[in-house]
C-alpha cells in the first residue's frame, strides 16, 4: 500500500518535470505508461495536455472523453476538451461542447465551429448539424446555415371573387395548352428536326446523328431519366384576376390512405386556425364523401388504371387540364401535393404558373433502396419539400443535389389521442363484453398482394384464446371480408384510428400511418410489415419499434410464429410494458407544424 503509493508520487513527479520542461513526448509516454498502473485524473491530466501539445488532438479527445466517463475534470477542461474535438474535426461535439454553460470562451468557439461549418459541402453541413440537433436544440446561428430555408413569397393584392372568367378567355387557354402538347410530343419533335434538315444541307448531312440522338433523348424523358426539353412558354391556366385565399392540395391513391391522410391532416389544422381561408382538394382517391364530411369542395380524376387502355399521355393531358381549369377558377396562393411519384400532367400545370402561387411537395422518408427513380426534373418545379419524419433515418440527398428549400416536420397524424373516441364506445356499438379483450386487425387494403392467408393464420391464432374478440379493419379502398367467426367483427369506418382506446393490442402491417397512430395511441401491436411494397420500406420502420420494446415484428410470417407472438401479447404483464415503452418514440403532430409554416409563406408580413 505504501510502496503503491511511493511508487505513483514517483512516476507523477518525473512525468510533470518532463512536462514543465516541454519534453512533451516524454510527458505523454510516461503519463501513459504510468496509467496503466494507476487511474489518476493527474496523470490523465499530463496524457490529455500533452497530445495536445503535439497536435495529436485525436489522442487528446480519448483523454477528455474518458474523463467525462470516469466523472473526472481535467485542469482547463472545457477549453482543452473544445480544442482537441475541434482540432480533430469532431465539429458536432466541439459545439455542443461551446454551448454549455460553464464554458467561459462559448461564444468564440462557436464561432470558430460556424467558420469551419461554412467551408463544408451542403450535406457535410447538413449531416454535422443534424448530429448536434440529436443532442439539443438547434440554434438560429446554426439554423441559417441549414439549405432549407424558402423563401417568403411576395403576393398581389386579393380579391375574394372568383366569377372572373368568361368563355372566351378559358378557349383561349384551352388552345394555348393543345399547342404546348403538340410542341412537346415526340411525334412533332421528330418531324420537326427532318424537315428542318431538309431545308439546310448541312444539317442533312447530320441527320444521321442528330436523329438517334434525339430518338434517345425522347427516350430518356418518358423513363424520367433526364429532364424534358422546355417548349416555347405559353401562359397555360392563366390567372385571371389576382389571388385569392384558397389553397389547393393534391393527394394522389396509393395502396391505402397514407398520402391522403397526411394532407387532409393539414387540411383540419389550417381549417381550425384559419376559417376563412378556402381548402380545395383535387385528387385520384374515389373517397370523397370523406372530404365532404369536413366541408371541403374536391375534385376528382381517376387513376390512369381505372381506364381500360388509356395511354400516360392522354391521362396527363386529362390531369393537366383539369388543373389548369382549378388554378384559374380558385386562384390559389398555395398548391400542395402528397405523393410517390409526381405526374407530368401536373408538373406541366404548376410549371405555367408564376411564383406568387407556393408549391410544396409533400414527400414521405422510408423510401425502399432501389425503388422507382422520381423524374429527375421533377422537384425543381417546387419551392419546397416538406418531409415529414419517421422512425428510421431519411436520405436528403435528392432535395440537396437540386438545391431546393428542405422543410422537416415531425411524423403527421389526422388523429391525436384526445380526439378519439372514449373506452367502450366501439364494443358497445359492436356487442363486445367489456370485460373481453379486443384485438384490431388490419393488413393493409389488399390490392399489393393476397392478405387472405395471413389474415386467416392471425384470426385462428386469436381464437384459440376465447376471452378475445377481434375487429377486422376494412379498408375502404379494398374488399368486402367476410367472417363467421362468432367473436370477430368488421369495421369499416375512416379514420379506424379513432376507436384505438378501444383496443387492447392489435396486429397490424407496417404504413406510416397505422405505425404512427399506434405509437400516438400505445397500443401494443403484433406488426407483420408488408415486403411487396414498391417504395415503403415498412420491414425497417417497424424494427425501430422493435427495439424500442413496443412492437413484435415478424418478417417470415408461419403458423407457429404467428401462434407464439400471441399468446405473449395476451398477457396483461407484456402489454403494459410495451405501452410504456412506446413513450421512447412519441412525437408531437407534425400536421399543425406544417400547416403553420404553409401559412407563413403565403401571409404578407
Amino acid at each position: 500500500m505504501v510502496g503503491g503509493r511511493w511508487l505513483k508520487t514517483r512516476l507523477l513527479r518525473r512525468t510533470r518535470a518532463a512536462y514543465n520542461n516541454g519534453n512533451y513526448r516524454a510527458s505523454l509516454r510516461r503519463s501513459r505508461l504510468s496509467s496503466l498502473l494507476f487511474r489518476d485524473a493527474a496523470l490523465l491530466d499530463i496524457s490529455a495536455r500533452s497530445a495536445l501539445r503535439l497536435n495529436r488532438f485525436k489522442l487528446a479527445v480519448t483523454y477528455y472523453r474518458r474523463a467525462n466517463d470516469f466523472g473526472l475534470v481535467l485542469k482547463d477542461h472545457n477549453d482543452n476538451h473544445f480544442r482537441a474535438e475541434f482540432g480533430s474535426g469532431n465539429l458536432s461535439e466541439a459545439y455542443s461542447i461551446a454551448s454549455r454553460g460553464n464554458f467561459e470562451s462559448g461564444e468564440e468557439g462557436r464561432e470558430q465551429v460556424l467558420r469551419n461549418l461554412r467551408k463544408l459541402t451542403e450535406v457535410e453541413r447538413v449531416n454535422i448539424i443534424q448530429d448536434i440537433g440529436a443532442r439539443q436544440t438547434i440554434p438560429e446561428d446554426l439554423a441559417r446555415l441549414l439549405p432549407w430555408k424558402s423563401k417568403k413569397i411576395e403576393l398581389d393584392t386579393q380579391t375574394e371573387s372568383y366569377y372572373l372568367l368568361t368563355n372566351e378567355m378559358l378557349e383561349v387557354d384551352r388552345y394555348k395548352r393543345e399547342l404546348t402538347r403538340i410542341r412537346q410530343s415526340s411525334s412533332f419533335r421528330i418531324m420537326n428536326l427532318i424537315f428542318s434538315s431538309v431545308r439546310s444541307p448541312w444539317k442533312l448531312l447530320g441527320l444521321t446523328i442528330s436523329l438517334p440522338k434525339l430518338l434517345i433523348r425522347i427516350l430518356g424523358e418518358r423513363l424520367g431519366r433526364v429532364e424534358a426539353t422546355p417548349t416555347e412558354s405559353y401562359p397555360i391556366g392563366g390567372r385571371i384576376g389576382s389571388d385569392r385565399e384558397c389553397i389547393v392540395f393534391f393527394p394522389t391513391n396509393g395502396v391505402g390512405f397514407g398520402h391522403f391522410t397526411r394532407l387532409l391532416a393539414v387540411a383540419k389544422k389550417m381549417r381550425a386556425s384559419k376559417p376563412d381561408l378556402e381548402i380545395v382538394f383535387f385528387t385520384t382517391m374515389p373517397t370523397l364523401h370523406i372530404l365532404s364530411e369536413h366541408g371541403f369542395p374536391s375534385y376528382h380524376v381517376s387513376g390512369r388504371y381505372r381506364y381500360e387502355d388509356m395511354p400516360p399521355n392522354v391521362w396527363n393531358s386529362l390531369c393537366e387540364e383539369m388543373l389548369n381549369m382549378i388554378f384559374s377558377l380558385h386562384r390559389p396562393k398555395a398548391f400542395v401535393f402528397d405523393g410517390a411519384f409526381p405526374y407530368r400532367g401536373m408538373l406541366n400545370a404548376i410549371r405555367n404558373q408564376d411564383d406568387s402561387m407556393l408549391k410544396v411537395w409533400l414527400r414521405r422518408g422510408a423510401i425502399r433502396a432501389g425503388s422507382k427513380s422520381i423524374p429527375v426534373d421533377s422537384i425543381n418545379h417546387f419551392h419546397a419539400i416538406v418531409r415529414p419524419g419517421d422512425s428510421v433515418a431519411m436520405d436528403f440527398s435528392d432535395e440537396l443535389d437540386h438545391g431546393v428549400a428542405l422543410v422537416r416536420c415531425n411524423p403527421i397524424l389526422l388523429m391525436e389521442y384526445e380526439e378519439m373516441e372514449p373506452a367502450g364506445s366501439l364494443r358497445n356499438r359492436l356487442g363486445i363484453p367489456q370485460e373481453a379483450l379486443l384485438c384490431y386487425v388490419q393488413l393493409g387494403a389488399g390490392n399489393i398482394n393476397d392478405i387472405d392467408s395471413e389474415l386467416n393464420m392471425a384470426v385462428e391464432a386469436l381464437s384459440k384464446h376465447t376471452h378475445v374478440y377481434i375487429a377486422i379493419g376494412e379498408s375502404m379502398l379494398g374488399s368486402r371480408i367476410g367472417s363467421e367467426h362468432g367473436r370477430v367483427r368488421v369495421l369499416r369506418d375512416y379514420p379506424n384510428s379513432r376507436y384505438f382506446q378501444d383496443f387492447d393490442f392489435a396486429i397490424m402491417a407496417g404504413g406510416y400511418n397505422s405505425f404512427h397512430e399506434a405509437i400516438e395511441a400505445k397500443l401494443p401491436t403484433i406488426c407483420f410489415p408488408n415486403m411487396n411494397t414498391g417504395r415503403d420500406d415498412q420491414l425497417s420502420r417497424a424494427k425501430v419499434a422493435e427495439d424500442a420494446g413496443c412492437m413484435v415484428v415478424i418478417k417470415d410470417r408461419s403458423k407457429s410464429m404467428i401462434q407464439a407472438a400471441v399468446d405473449r401479447i395476451v398477457e396483461v404483464e407484456v402489454r403494459e410494458m410495451m405501452r410504456s415503452n412506446f413513450q421512447i418514440l412519441h412525437r408531437e403532430n407534425g400536421a399543425e407544424q406544417v400547416a403553420e409554416w404553409i401559412y407563413s409563406q403565403i401571409t404578407s408580413d
